[in-house]
């Protein structure tokens, strides 16, 4: 047989495949007679099924069959996959994104901190670089979030950021830093609902020997979502964890694995996490990255730039409020509730009866010898302040922002409303 025969015979079959026969116009109407008087035949034996008693078993097993190809359909087409979901977390990753829970006020984008910026940039910068984390750290109300929110939206995509600010309950931060980055630690889809019908069984959450799992699970999802982002950009993602004091006081063993996720990924180079702080008493701290009060003639400028008199808002700097952010919004929002009118004596007595109320909930009178010392003299060793008051009383003047810790083991008061305070109260009792 040579290679003609062999061929032709397998194009011979082809051709006659593509061959359609001819249809003249009343054979096409015969046809699509025939077509309707089976889909009416069809229909009424469905409809007899569907409507007649005797046909149960029938109609069941139709109803069945359905119900079965339309599960099976919304099943396979809804469901969600494990990449679906780190895709998901990775895009929030890119874009950026920001707790909205956090302090959203207009002075961060009137008072320009270039510079805080650019090294904060920069700490980003190496700290994806050398594999290390971050602490953020300042007192209440110097705008640390505002700084760090106000980086992330200049920063260009793919951004690599995600800012969380901790919740008040530590028992809800796993579950909400999840929402938060759009990553559902326990699927409840439409496959649970079947399977709980056909078993009869109550959906719980999974539950094992381990004390936080959620967290184990959330880190395990940020694993994934770091190597996917790795993969895809060449840089590690950063994670921003905002009040996380919360945590520390709460649960300092809890924190403790958050600070031991943070230096084991580090090591890795794949998320770096940067913790958001006021001063407190940590185990350890890498980096420290710190924030304070703006410069006097900058705050005194920006009530100016808000209708301010000058004379007012060099008096309000200088006695009370200093560069502190919190204190110079609250004082534009008294001033425009007041209109004007003897707006500084009316913050300067809320503010005083805030420090009177703080000191007579921990039953300290104003007059104590450790203040006026401190008013004199500014700051005070720690060492020197326990001789005058236990630690954990200073402590506790710390947490609710009558005293300040410094870095080289002082104390002073936290705010200058505070020692304003403490001055007038020495002048009434000399």
């Amino acid at each position: 047989m040579n290679f003609r025969s062999a061929v032709l015979p397998h194009v011979r079959s082809c051709r006659l495949m593509l061959i359609r026969s001819y249809c003249s116009a009343q054979e096409k109407e015969r046809m699509a007679r025939h077509s309707e008087e089976i889909l009416k035949k069809y229909w009424n034996s469905f409809k007899t099924v569907m409507t007649d008693p005797s046909k149960k078993s029938a109609r069941n097993k139709i109803l069945s069959t359905a119900g079965i190809g339309l599960v099976t359909s919304y099943w396979y087409f809804t469901d969600e996959t494990p990449n679906d979901q780190i895709r998901k977390m990775v895009d929030i990753f890119e874009k950026g994104k920001i707790d909205l829970g956090a302090d959203m006020s207009v002075i961060g984008n009137l008072i320009k901190r270039e510079d805080l910026e650019k090294r904060l940039k920069e700490m980003l910068r190496i700290s994806s670089e050398m594999g290390t984390y971050f602490l953020i750290v300042g007192e209440h109300g110097t705008g640390k979030t505002t700084l760090v929110r106000n980086t992330i939206l200049k920063l260009e995509k793919p951004k690599g950021v995600a800012h969380f600010e901790c919740p008040s309950d530590i028992n809800h931060f796993a579950k909400k830093l999840a929402k938060h980055l759009n990553c559902e630690l326990y699927t409840y889809r439409f496959r649970d609902v079947i399977m709980q019908w056909m078993t009869n069984a109550i959906r719980k959450e999974p539950v094992d020997n381990l004390k936080y799992p959620s967290w184990e699970l959330l880190s395990m999802r940020l694993s994934n979502v770091a190597s996917y982002y790795m993969r895809k950009h060449k840089r590690p993602i950063i994670l921003v964890l905002d009040q996380v004091d919360r945590i520390a006081k709460q649960d300092p063993i809890f924190f403790g694995i958050l600070q031991d996720f943070a230096k084991d990924h580090a090591d890795r180079r794949s998320i770096i996490i940067v913790f958001i702080a006021t001063r407190s008493a940590w185990s350890r701290v890498t980096i420290p990255f710190e924030v304070g009060d703006i410069p006097d003639e900058q705050a005194i400028k920006f009530l100016q730039d808000f209708k301010i008199d000058p004379k007012i808002a060099e008096h309000v700097v200088k006695y009370l409020t200093g560069g502190r952010f919190s204190l110079l919004k609250r004082f534009l929002s008294e001033h425009q509730i007041n209109q004007g009118k003897n707006s500084f004596e009316e913050f300067k007595e809320k503010l005083f009866w805030e420090t009177k109320r703080d000191l007579y909930m921990m039953k300290l009178p104003r007059n104590h010898e450790f203040f006026l010392k401190l008013a004199n003299v500014h700051h005070i060793e720690i060492e020197e302040a326990r001789s005058y008051m236990p630690i954990d009383m200073i402590h506790k003047l710390v947490d609710i922002n009558i005293l300040k810790e410094h870095q080289d083991f002082t104390v002073s008061f936290h705010s200058r409303y505070v020692d304003t305070y403490f001055k007038e109260v020495l002048q009434a009792t000399t």
